[in-house]
């Protein structure tokens, strides 16, 4: 296949290869600097030229779009969040942090009850399309390897104290893959409620919470057609990957809410008018205007101290196994140091340990008895 500018070329500037091996350094130097250019065949450099050229502009194409939908986004919730919070945005003159082409931060802080507010967005990445392909194609044959989509997380850390528990409103889109992806949500169990659009589904560790969490605004503020662009709102107390140590599984209260990323004007409105709703969910929480039943509350506790149970035992057979690897590499030492030894300081070192384990033997019948 002819480069387009070979084709070029070839039309306004002829291409002379005259028989190099004829030409003198005389020749050479004779020619003009074209005619020189004209000895070779740059196929493959125009080629590499023309691949780079394109790759660099796809690339910032991709940038663009991607850096240009989460400012969008950002516009589109600005207003909630200007209202909301003292500071919105990294810096005061300054919205977002882009950390590559894929992945932004922003933040929000400075309000009653609500410590800080983290915006986290994953971008399909558009800048590569090599590496779009890839996991896309590789995300149809492994779970290892998510389709790539663009989404937003936004994580709220509440300042103010309440209970300890899990509810969260999910789409019936993405419910499997939220169940997968969050540790928290395992713990729940699934029902369906006519509080919620059919497109939705409850998961929570007891009805009374999703109850109460449903306030009128919140009911309002979702509709049928929002679970296309909305995947969680989640509050919890535990992380979102599975504790493997009684440390990790120490009470850290959150919310949580996964977006589809959107740019729709209509759909910013619903998205900033769920996260008005969720910032009054929790002044009412710290303020105790929602509290939940002692009995409620008991049936976490147990829940969680099942939990840790299996998180004791977990520690407790890695620790088996570390003690039983210890001991294992002492035998091997000694055997090894056994093998160095003289055929008479082994027998004395034989001697040594018989008389070693009946010392013990005679221990634990003195127990016995």
């Amino acid at each position: 296949m002819s480069s387009p500018i070979l084709e070029f070329l070839g039309k306004y500037v002829p291409v002379v290869k005259p028989d190099t091996g004829d030409l003198t350094i005389q020749d050479l130097k004779a020619m003009t600097i074209l005619q020189r250019v004209q000895l070779r065949d740059w196929t493959i450099e125009f080629f590499t030229f023309g691949f780079i050229v394109l790759f660099t502009l796809l690339w910032k194409v991709g940038d663009f779009y991607n850096e240009l939908k989460v400012k969008r986004f950002l516009s589109g919730v600005e207003q909630v969040f200007k209202k909301q919070f003292y500071q919105f945005g990294v810096l005061p003159n300054k919205l977002y942090i882009k950390d590559s082409s894929e992945n932004f931060a922003s933040y929000a802080t400075g309000r009653l009850n609500i410590a800080k507010v983290d915006l986290k967005f994953i971008l399909k990445p558009r800048q590569n399309l090599f590496l779009w392909i890839l996991e896309t194609f590789f995300s149809l044959f492994t779970t290892s390897v998510q389709t790539p989509e663009d989404k937003v997380e936004i994580i709220i850390t509440p300042s103010g104290k309440y209970d300890n528990f899990i509810s969260a409103i999910v789409s019936k889109l993405g419910m499997n893959e939220a169940r997968k992806f969050n540790y928290f949500l395992s713990l729940c169990k699934t029902t369906d409620s006519p509080n919620l659009p059919e497109s939705f589904v409850y998961m929570s560790e007891a009805n009374e919470f999703q109850d109460k969490i449903t306030t009128p605004e919140l009911k309002q503020s979702l509709t049928l057609q929002s679970a296309n662009f909305l995947k969680v709102i989640a509050f919890t107390d535990q992380s979102s990957i599975r504790p493997e140590t009684l440390k990790e599984f120490i009470p850290h209260r959150k919310v949580i809410l996964e977006f589809k990323l959107t740019t729709s004007s209509e759909d910013l409105k619903i998205i900033s008018s769920v996260l008005d709703s969720v910032f009054s969910i929790l002044d009412k929480l710290s303020d105790q205007v929602i509290t939940f039943k002692p009995e409620t509350i008991k049936k976490i506790v147990k829940t969680r101290e099942i939990e840790i149970e299996k998180l004791k035992k977990i520690e407790q057979e890695i620790k088996n196994e570390k003690i039983a690897d210890e001991q294992a590499k002492l035998k091997r030492e000694e055997r090894e140091k056994l093998r160095n030894m003289s055929r008479e300081d082994q027998l004395k070192a034989e001697k040594k340990a018989q008389e070693k384990k009946q010392k013990k033997l005679q221990k634990k019948q003195r127990v016995k008895m």
